[in-house]
C-alpha cells in the first residue's frame, strides 16, 4: 500500500475567469479612479457652475434648429445663417447643461455657450470679414448633471456620439466645419470622431478622451487641443480602469495632437472669451487657416502611469 501522504486536490479555475482577489483589486483600483476623478474635477466643475457673471456680447439672436424633451431635455442653437455658412464651427459643451438652460440667457456669463458662440463669431467673422461664417451649439445629449459616476463614465457621450455625427453630416456639404469640443464634451467628440466629416477637431479643458494617443481617434482631421494653466481640470488623474477615467491627457506631447494657444484665457470658461489668444486660434482654426496659428513650443509633462 502506497503511504506517502496525498497532495490535497487542487480546484481549476474555468479559463478567463478572474479570482475574487483579483477582482476584489480591481474594484478597488476603479473606486480609487473614480473617488480622484471626482475631487479632482471639483474645482473645474464647480467653477464651470458658479462662472456666471453677466457678460454682454453683440452678435445674432439663437435660431433653434432641434428640440428634444428627452432625458434632461436637449437643444440644438444656430448663430448666423448655417444654409449660407462657408465656415461652420459646432460647439459641444460640457457638464452640467440642460435645454431648458442653454435656452435662458437671462444673466448669460462667459460660461454660457450662447455667449461662447457670439465670440467666436464675432472672431471669425473679423479675421475673415465677408465670408458668410456661423457657429452652431449642439446640446442633442444629455451631459451629466454634476459630479459623480456618470463623470468618470463615457456612457453618455457614447450615447450621444451617434447624433453628434448624425447632425455634422447634415450640415451644408458646401461649408468647411469644425467641432470645438469643451470639457465633458470632448469625450464625446472623441467617440464621434471615426464618424465626423471635419476639418478639425479642437479640445479644450478636457477630461480626456478615452483614448491614449491621436491615432486612436481614427479620424482625417487636424486634431488641437489646448488647456488653460488655470483649469482645475488639469489635475484630474489620466487612466482608465474598468470604465472609469478618460484615459491620457489631449495635450501631452506625446498624445499627438496640436498645441493650441491659450494664452489669456483663465479658468476653465476662459476660451473662447474676447481677446484671448486662444478664442483669435479656434476662430483661425474655423476659418480654415489653421496653418496660421502660433503654436506654443512643446513642454514637458509629466506622464500618469497607465493603470492596468
Amino acid at each position: 500500500m502506497d503511504r506517502r501522504p496525498q497532495r490535497p486536490r487542487r480546484r481549476h479555475r474555468p479559463a478567463g475567469r478572474p479570482s475574487r482577489a483579483h477582482l476584489r483589486d480591481r474594484l478597488a483600483l476603479g473606486a480609487a479612479t473614480v473617488a480622484a476623478l471626482v475631487i479632482g474635477a471639483a474645482p473645474a466643475v464647480g467653477q464651470s457652475i458658479s462662472d456666471g457673471t453677466p457678460v454682454s456680447v453683440p452678435g445674432p439672436a439663437a435660431t433653434v434648429l432641434s428640440v428634444d424633451h428627452h432625458g434632461q431635455g436637449r437643444l440644438v442653437e444656430a448663430f448666423g445663417d448655417i444654409h449660407r455658412a462657408r465656415t461652420i464651427a459646432v460647439i459641444v459643451p460640457g457638464v452640467g447643461w440642460t435645454g431648458p438652460l442653454l435656452s435662458d440667457e437671462r444673466d448669460a456669463g462667459r460660461r454660457h455657450p450662447a455667449v461662447q458662440a457670439r465670440s467666436l463669431l464675432a472672431e471669425m467673422e473679423r479675421l475673415a470679414p465677408g465670408v458668410p461664417a456661423a457657429v452652431v451649439v449642439w446640446l442633442d445629449y444629455d451631459p451629466p448633471e454634476g459630479l459623480g459616476p456618470d463623470a468618470a463614465r463615457s456612457d453618455r457621450a457614447v450615447a450621444g456620439a451617434p447624433r453628434l455625427a448624425a447632425f455634422v453630416d447634415g450640415l451644408p456639404h458646401t461649408a468647411t466645419v469644425s467641432v470645438v469640443c469643451h470639457s465633458y464634451g470632448s469625450v464625446v467628440c472623441a467617440h464621434a470622431a471615426p464618424h465626423l466629416d471635419v476639418s478639425s477637431l479642437v479640445v479644450v479643458g478636457s477630461p480626456g478622451m478615452d483614448v491614449w494617443s491621436r491615432a486612436g481617434l481614427h479620424t482625417s482631421a487636424t486634431v488641437w487641443a489646448g488647456i488653460a494653466p488655470g483649469d482645475p481640470i488639469g489635475v484630474v488623474p489620466h487612466s482608465r480602469i474598468d470604465g472609469y477615467g478618460h484615459a491620457a491627457d489631449p495635450t501631452a506631447p506625446e498624445f499627438g495632437a496640436k498645441a493650441l494657444p491659450v494664452d489669456g484665457a483663465r479658468g476653465h470658461n476662459g476660451y473662447l472669451v474676447a481677446g484671448t489668444g486662444s478664442l483669435r486660434a479656434i476662430a483661425q482654426i474655423a476659418i480654415g487657416e489653421g496653418a496660421r496659428v502660433h503654436v506654443p513650443a512643446p513642454t514637458d509633462s509629466a506622464t500618469e502611469p497607465v493603470l492596468p
